[in-house]
């Protein structure tokens, strides 16, 4: 197995090892659901403690992937930026040299 193989191979387990503990984390907050809404300084501690794993999480795969997964942004957008001269130009021929 060439160091390029393994590597990839090396990547695709700890991308699964991810998969797999994203999937621990949605049975764990399904479970602890109603209890939190008994309880809300449990509730501020558990969600303090998912998004920092969260963010442990987007760390290691941006390093192995490469990819960067982006947070969605709430607001209004800015007006669309429109280009005022509109058309062909024409074009301006230089002297030659």
């Amino acid at each position: 197995m060439r160091i390029g193989e393994r590597e990839q191979w090396i990547k695709l387990d700890v991308l699964n090892s991810l998969a797999r503990s994203q999937r621990a984390l949605a049975r764990i907050i399904e479970s602890v659901a109603q209890s939190v809404e008994e309880t809300p300084p449990l509730a501020k501690q558990v969600a303090e403690n998912l998004e920092s794993i969260v963010r442990y999480q987007q760390i290691l795969t941006r390093k192995i992937t490469g990819i960067s997964i982006r947070e969605k942004q709430k607001g209004t957008p800015a007006d669309p930026w429109l280009n005022p001269h509109t058309g062909a130009y024409k074009a301006v021929r230089m002297p030659p040299s």
